[in-house]
C-alpha cells in the first residue's frame, strides 16, 4: 500500500509538471503570435497611408506642419494624370485619427454625401509610445505630445508615427511603433 501511495504522489509530481511546461509554452506562443500579429496591422497600415500619400502632391498638403507641430488627419488629393505639365488630381481623400474609437479611417470625398470611409486599423494608441500628456518632448522626437497617428512635414517629405497599442486576455500589455518617411510624388 505505501508503495502505491509513493508511486501515485510521484506520477502525480510528473504530470504537473507536464503541465506547467505545456501551459508555459502555450503562453510563449501566445504572446509571440500577439505581438507579430500587432507588428504586422502596424506594417500594413504603414504601407497603406504610404501608397496614400505618394500618389499626392506635396504643394496640396498645406496643413501638415514642420516639427514640433504635427497633425493627426491629412487630406489630400491622388495625382491621377499630368497634362501639359500640370497634375490632373482625382477626388479628395483623407486619412484620419478617430481618437474616440482608437482607429485610423480612410475617406473618399470626406463630408460629401456619398462619403466612402474605410476602418484600416484598429488599437492605435491615444498617444505615441514614450509620450506623456505634458508640455514636453517626452520621447526625444522633436514633436511635442503627439498623438498615436502623428504626421508632420520636413522639407518636401511627410514623416508619419504610428503606434498600436493592445492587450491580450492574460492583461499583457503590448506596443508597437513604426515610423516613416515618405516622398510625395514631385
Amino acid at each position: 500500500m505505501l508503495e502505491a501511495i509513493i508511486a501515485l504522489a510521484v506520477t502525480a509530481i510528473l504530470l504537473g509538471n507536464i503541465a506547467m511546461v505545456q501551459r508555459a509554452t502555450g503562453d510563449a506562443y501566445e504572446s509571440s503570435v500577439f505581438g507579430s500579429n500587432l507588428q504586422d496591422q502596424a506594417d500594413t497600415t504603414m504601407d497603406r497611408i504610404a501608397l496614400a500619400l505618394m500618389s499626392t502632391d506635396f504643394e496640396s498638403l498645406d496643413e501638415v506642419m514642420a516639427a514640433p507641430g504635427f497633425v493627426s488627419a491629412i487630406d489630400y488629393e491622388v495625382v491621377a494624370d499630368v497634362e501639359d505639365g500640370e497634375p490632373i488630381v482625382g477626388t479628395p481623400e483623407r486619412i484620419e485619427f478617430d481618437l474616440g474609437n482608437s482607429r485610423i479611417v480612410w475617406k473618399r470625398d470626406p463630408g460629401a454625401a456619398d462619403e466612402m470611409s474605410v476602418v484600416w486599423t484598429k488599437h492605435v494608441s491615444d498617444m505615441l509610445e514614450g509620450e506623456l500628456p505634458d508640455p514636453g518632448d517626452d520621447n526625444g522626437n522633436g514633436i511635442v505630445d503627439e498623438t498615436g497617428l502623428a504626421f508632420n512635414a520636413d522639407e518636401r517629405q511627410i514623416t508619419v508615427r504610428l503606434t498600436l497599442r493592445r492587450t491580450d486576455s492574460r492583461g499583457t500589455e503590448y506596443v508597437r511603433t513604426t515610423s516613416r518617411r515618405i516622398t510625395c510624388r514631385n
